[in-house]
């Protein structure tokens, strides 16, 4: 019996999914478990196997598509069985439309943000094509390679090597250079024409439209801020001695595991450590009263290019420093390539956010809901401190600790926070 292929849900919030290629064509043979296409989340880019074995079929969405979760998207089965009808395999019914035929998408107009493909793109710069002048024909109005190459036959200049090479670095399209028929291009034409647009009134913004893992964290965090009541509890941390344990301990730990120990490998260790202490920390707000988490997963937010995501340290309290080290490296590799499973980011019970690389002294984060607690991390600076009545130099870091005032009174937090502190200057206690 035919298999009808979905957009499968890969993360509790995911509600959509573009589908970026297939990796398999209409016709081909495919095996269950082999991957069959790959889909864009809000979070990461996935592979997505094939449910079935079988033939390929029919392929319902092409590449570039938005996809809700559940619909269909492709067909596997026999070669010669027939293809189940669409639409009604959930028992909905099918409103019968007339179909007009398809068009291509009429070119972007100024300012409007142009969808291309790699390739299109690449052509574009080498014949200085302007993307807003080219009609697409690929899916949801994207220009693809045969676009540009078509509009430049049409608009097939002539020009000097000079002259090409000029308009390909600065983005001038050589067929808007008005000249007679006959004669090439100069480098003084492009010269020109440069500095003829340099006077034209530049736009004074674009706007980036809400889409993928940006809108998911707007919505977020807009919703969170507006609905938990969060306060703010900030102190100072001596690191000096968790500099010297990371010293001691990070030659070992890279023969061990081929990782280097990070200031947030120990972070996570000292924050586990007080939240077994602490267990309402390691809660949420239900709707019908406190939820208190029984396993202790930590979350270390890692910045990407386009957003924010949260690999998890699941029970983290049960781990030493060498396998946390391995975990967070592993973790934040697999991020940054977007290589994340769902079970990866899913399932946190407190966060972490370090900004001290970016000389960040210090800050307020937004509780990542459902979780109740937050913790920001700042720079380790070296400043002067009172000890024993003398003033000394000493590497110190603020850290501030964002917490969900349903769950968690001011009190609570304090002890919370110093027993972190604690930790982090006496760090032998939360090795043994």
């Amino acid at each position: 019996m035919a298999e009808i292929v979905r957009m499968p849900k890969l993360g509790l919030t995911m509600t959509e999914g573009t589908i970026i290629k297939w990796l398999k064509k209409e016709g081909e043979e495919v095996k269950q478990g082999e991957p069959l296409l790959e889909i864009q989340t809000d979070k990461v880019n996935l592979e997505e196997e094939a449910p079935a074995s079988g033939i390929l079929r029919k392929i319902l969405t092409p590449e570039g598509s938005v996809v809700a979760v559940g619909q269909e998207i492709a067909i596997i089965g026999g070669e010669s069985e027939p293809l189940p009808e669409i639409g009604k395999q959930t028992g909905a019914e099918v409103e019968e439309v007339e179909v007009e035929p398809e068009l291509p998408a009429p070119a972007p107009q100024p300012g409007e943000k142009v969808k291309a493909s790699p390739a299109a793109k690449r052509v574009a710069r080498e014949y200085g094509v302007d993307l807003r002048l080219v009609t697409p024909t690929g899916p949801d109005g994207r220009v693809v390679e045969k676009d540009v190459l078509e509009y430049v036959e049409s608009r097939k200049v002539k020009a000097t090597p000079v002259a090409r090479k000029i308009a390909e670095e600065k983005g001038v399209d050589l067929s808007q250079i008005g000249k007679p028929e006959g004669e090439r291009i100069t480098k003084q034409d492009v010269l020109e024409a440069l500095k003829s647009a340099s006077l034209e009134p530049q736009e004074e913004y674009r706007v980036i439209p809400w889409a993928g893992m940006r809108k998911i964290i707007s919505d977020k965090m807009a919703k969170v801020k507006a609905e938990v009541p969060h306060f703010y509890l900030t102190l100072e941390v001596d690191m000096g001695k968790v500099l010297e344990l990371r010293e001691k301990l990070a030659p070992k730990i890279q023969e061990l595991n081929g990782v280097k120990l990070s200031i947030n490998d120990i972070l996570i260790k000292a924050a586990a450590r007080a939240l077994a202490e602490y267990p309402m920390v390691n809660s949420s707000a239900g709707e019908e009263g406190i939820v208190v988490k029984n396993r202790i997963n930590i979350g270390l937010a890692v910045a990407l290019e386009n957003g924010l995501i949260v690999p998890v340290v699941k029970d983290a309290d049960k781990k030493g420093l060498a396998q946390i080290s391995k975990e967070t490296a592993e973790l934040i590799k697999k991020a940054r390539e977007g290589r994340l499973l769902p079970d990866d980011y899913c399932g946190g019970t407190f966060t972490i956010s370090n900004l001290g690389m970016y000389d960040i002294e210090e800050f307020s984060a937004i509780i990542n809901a459902p979780e109740s607690a937050i913790l920001a991390v700042g720079k380790i600076a070296k400043k002067p401190v009172v000890v024993e009545d003398e003033i000394v130099v000493r590497p110190m870091m603020k850290l501030t600790l964002s917490c969900d005032h349903r769950v968690i009174d001011g009190a609570l937090g304090a002890k919370f926070l110093r027993r972190i502190k604690q930790l982090l200057e006496d760090p032998i206690e939360m090795l043994l």
